[in-house]
């Protein structure tokens, strides 16, 4: 058998389909009014200080190339930057999953098993915050699998870029775990293995570059100088790790529960009824494995997996399907589609890998585009949220610090599970606030900033947790929010509807759709609202009117 020329062109399918899928499963959550978490910290500081300090905040986190895209985002978007980072971070995302599928098409050894994980990585499950500011990480994968595309290139221009490509995708370090998939595509067979080590070496000299200014100059400083110090306790290093690599059966799990969400159970088992009958129908294509081969695939997989996992363990910390801590798992979910794709192309019968495959890809497009649905579910909460808080704020002139309770719990409501941080509830009110009064501070119950003894406790309320906390208001008090029956359910609006809702700005400045109340002796009674139009030309008052969907004109 010539497994040189083996090639299985009727798996492409997978990857186009798959394609098609993510595009169209994506689509929806492009507009959605809604950015969190880091997200929020990076517009604060932009809109407050300028592109230079984001350049120098990422200097400060050991992260300088991640200014580029992040403000190519912010200057892309103008008024709405939110959408420009997720236009750009999907293109990024259908681009990685093309030239995934060129680079694993390169090696006789992973050629067999291209399409099937491109195509799962292009539905991936395992990455849930693409469509925000860490759409960063797609834009480096891009120049990561450039750099293994580029080095088996005709040309020797584009062969010397290719280090180069390299070099700036490592801003994400963690890349590095891919590396073992470099080792198969610059093998040839018949050929010594000085040559190979000599096409190597020029990779190699960029990763050492990476590391020496990783330690040295581009060292963590200021706020970052002491975060994630390696950790010295065994056992911590392994809960981590463990806790890591259960992530990836979790979310598939998710996937499969988002996924029967997303029309309901019976629709979902008649649909997948219909993808195992239409895709065991169509297939005939042979299993292309050998038992050799095989072995080298799973192993490859699983060294990729754990060289994703270990350096997130060695600092005690560990990827998670839900909120921003996804991420984490981005370097090492290449391991686990390998292995996933590797595992289904084993199965003997055509038919029934051809099924196992089509349903897979099935659940996860559903997922995704649950995904997206949720998050325009999210941006329509947080949205009515913060513009009825910020005009409970302007009523009353005395600065407070304000406990806000979400009924129902906020994880049924915000995406995958994720809580309102500090900067969530404090970065719109900042800009948009009354600069003539003393600042408030608003937090959700359930986001930590209570009980960390480094913020709220000790008399310091952050906005962003980057710049330097203000000192904490005597007053405190207590609101609820509650969003239902004004928005219902996830579960019970269509995405149609919620379409509609994400295009349509609000009544008024004051009003909403949730019920925002004062906790009083035990009772719940209405808030005061007040209305304030912020000078339009104040920096970040316009995409933020748009974000909070304020009815125009809602600035001076």
């Amino acid at each position: 058998m010539n497994i040189q020329n083996e090639r299985a062109p009727s798996d492409a399918v997978y990857l186009w389909v798959a394609g098609i899928l993510a595009l169209a499963a994506s689509a929806p959550a492009l507009f959605a009014r809604q950015i969190f978490g880091d997200d929020w910290t990076v517009y604060y500081i932009y809109w407050t200080e300028g592109a230079a300090s984001v350049a120098r905040l990422m200097w400060q986190a050991a992260h300088g190339g991640y200014a580029i895209p992040m403000e190519l985002f912010v200057a892309l978007g103008s008024d709405t930057p939110s959408l420009a980072a997720r236009i750009t971070g999907l293109t990024c995302h259908l681009l990685s999953g093309l030239l995934l599928y060129r680079a694993l098409g390169l090696s006789a050894y992973t050629r067999p098993v291209a399409a099937l994980t491109a195509a799962l990585f292009l539905l991936t499950p395992f990455y849930v915050i693409r469509l925000t500011f860490n759409a960063i990480y797609d834009f480096f994968l891009v120049f990561y699998l450039l750099s293994l595309v580029l080095m088996e290139a005709r040309s020797r221009a584009l062969r010397w870029i290719a280090p180069l490509c390299l070099f700036f995708s490592l801003s994400l370090e963690t890349l590095i775990a891919l590396e073992p998939l470099r080792l198969l595509v610059a093998w040839r067979a018949g050929e010594r293995w000085t040559a190979w080590l000599a096409r190597l070496v020029p990779f190699w000299l960029m990763i050492v570059a990476v590391v020496v200014l990783r330690v040295t100059i581009m060292g963590k400083s200021g706020h970052y100088a002491e975060q994630y110090a390696p950790v010295h306790d065994i056992n911590v290093v392994a809960a981590a790790f463990v806790t890591h690599l259960r992530a990836f059966p979790r979310a598939v799990a998710y996937a499969f529960d988002y996924a029967a969400a997303m029309f309901g159970r019976g629709v979902f088992a008649a649909l997948m009824l219909t993808v195992i009958a239409v895709c065991g129908r169509l297939s005939r294509t042979k299993s292309p494995f050998t038992s050799a081969r095989s072995l080298l695939l799973l192993l490859l997989g699983t060294v990729i997996t754990v060289l994703g996992a270990v350096p997130y363990a060695l600092v005690g910390i560990y990827g998670d399907v839900t909120r921003g801590e996804s991420r984490l798992l981005f370097p090492s979910q290449f391991g686990v589609l390998l292995l996933l794709a590797t595992a289904i192309q084993l199965v003997p019968s055509a038919r029934l890998r051809a099924a196992l495959a089509g349903s897979v890809i099935a659940v996860f497009a559903l997922s995704m585009a649950h995904d997206a649905k949720w998050l325009l579910y999210d941006g329509l909460v947080t949205t009515d949220l913060t513009r009825q808080v910020r005009a409970a704020l302007l009523a009353d002139p005395e600065p407070k610090v304000v406990e806000i309770k979400i009924i129902p719990a906020s994880w049924t409501l915000l995406f995958r599970q994720r809580c309102l941080g500090a900067a969530d509830m404090n970065a719109a009110q900042m800009i948009l606030r009354d600069g003539q009064r003393q600042p408030s501070f608003a937090y959700t119950d359930n986001c930590g900033d209570f009980t960390n003894p480094a913020f709220v406790p000790a008399g310091r309320c952050p906005v962003s947790y980057i710049d330097d906390s203000q000192p904490c208001p005597a007053r405190r008090e207590t609101w609820q929010y509650q969003a239902t029956p004004g928005i219902p359910p996830l579960d019970e609006m269509g995405l149609l509807e919620l379409l509609a809702s994400e295009r349509r700005t609000a009544s008024s400045t004051t009003g909403g759709r949730g019920q925002l109340t004062r906790t009083a002796d035990g009772r719940q009674v209405p808030l005061p609202r007040s209305e304030y139009r912020p000078p339009c030309s104040r920096a970040g008052v316009r995409p933020l009117l748009w974000l909070l969907a304020m009815p125009a004109p809602a600035c001076d």
